[in-house]
């Protein structure tokens, strides 16, 4: 099912944000979008972009994120237990893929 393509600076479930450095030479309302190893830090998840279905779109050779993509990394370094999250917000719903 087509989804809204993620950008840089979108959130995850847990309120991380998507750093980059995303495929800088493909643009949705003035943001590199996401792509697959992009990395995502925040106050839950230290770690990346690590599984989409957008897997027939390309960016710079790396699938494109979308809304649903799986995230996975650490818990706070303090802790540092395995987690794994998915993009959430996805303000770009005229951008399908």
């Amino acid at each position: 099912m087509p989804t809204p393509v993620a950008t840089i600076a979108n959130l995850t479930a847990t309120g991380d944000v998507i750093l980059g450095p995303g495929g800088i030479t493909t643009m949705v309302k003035g943001l590199p979008v996401a792509c697959m190893g992009d990395a995502v830090a925040g106050p839950m998840c230290i770690g990346a972009v690590t599984m989409t279905t957008a897997i027939n779109k390309l960016a710079k050779g790396r699938p494109i994120a979308n809304l649903g993509s799986l995230v996975t990394g650490i818990s706070p370094p303090a802790l540092g237990a395995p987690i794994a999250t998915a993009v959430l917000v996805c303000p770009n719903v005229n951008e399908i893929v």
